[in-house]
């Protein structure tokens, strides 16, 4: 599965994304809220999330992706994903 659609298949979720500062983890909450499917892909994705999240100057202080809409700006950044044309 490609980054931009993992992210915001979490989103739909209403799941929150958040890294470490310093050390490579990667947390989401709530707890439990993804499907293992997800999860698999998270976990295969991990190293490219967390470069997109302290990559992204608004997320650089929070480490956190908190809304959709900062999932779709993500996509369409870092994947060129245009939410005009219904792809996600």
């Amino acid at each position: 599965m490609h980054v931009g659609e993992l992210l915001y298949r979490i989103a739909e979720h209403g799941v929150s994304l958040r890294c470490g500062r310093i050390k490579d983890r990667l947390h989401y909450t709530p707890a439990g809220a993804l499907p293992p499917t997800l999860v698999v892909e998270l976990k295969e994705h991990k190293h490219e999330i967390i470069q997109i999240l302290r990559e992204n100057e608004e997320l650089r202080r929070t480490g956190v992706i908190q809304s959709k809409r900062q999932v779709f700006e993500l996509a369409r950044e870092y994947f060129g994903l245009d939410n005009q044309d219904g792809a996600a």
